[in-house]
Order: structure tokens, then C-alpha cells, then sequence
């Protein structure tokens, strides 16, 4: 398998696999390793992360007063699946074409 990686991050691997006196795949494989064995992060800890590294951001005005008081994820899931036609995921895989 290849990854690629950003000079930075390609970097900051480099010195950091320097210090440990290890190689920088051999190091890799243990970090990702070592991610895979965890436990499935809890959702607070996945926000909390991505809120870290600015990929999370509050609702905006415009959406918040489009929320509708009292509407559950469940009665959103049940009106989607009632409705004709095909899935955001159906339409998306459709025109991009098969692979």
C-alpha cells in the first residue's frame, strides 16, 4: 500500500522516525496499527477533534432557522424513504458512472 502524504506531514516523519532511530515504514505501520486496534472513538471525541482541526464549524443563522422544533432523525429517516425517486447516494453513483 502507498500513502501519499503532504511535505510537511512526509517531514515531520522524518525527524520524528530519526529520534526513535526506527524506520519511517516501519514506524508507520505501527501508528497505524495502533489505530486500528483502539476502540471506536466516542462521538464527543470525534467532534471534539474535528472542531481541533477547524472542520467543524456551528450551524450558520440560515440553518438554524430552517431547524423544525420536535422533528426527530427517525421522522426525517421515515419521509425520506416514502418519497419516489432514487438516493442522494443512487443519484451521486449514477453520474459519476460506473467505476
Amino acid at each position: 500500500m502507498t500513502i501519499d502524504v503532504p511535505p510537511q506531514i512526509y517531514q515531520k516523519l522524518a525527524e520524528k522516525t530519526l529520534k526513535l532511530g526506527k524506520d519511517s515504514q516501519v514506524w508507520g505501520c505501527e501508528l497505524l496499527e495502533s489505530a486500528l486496534s483502539r476502540e471506536t472513538a466516542s462521538p464527543e471525541a470525534v467532534r471534539e477533534a474535528l472542531q481541533a482541526r477547524g472542520r467543524l464549524r456551528s450551524l450558520g443563522e440560515e440553518l438554524r432557522r430552517r431547524i423544525i422544533p420536535g422533528v426527530s432523525l427517525e421522522t426525517v429517516r421515515q419521509s425520506l424513504k416514502q418519497t419516489a425517486g432514487a438516493s442522494l447516494s443512487e443519484i451521486v453513483v449514477a453520474q459519476r458512472g460506473k467505476p
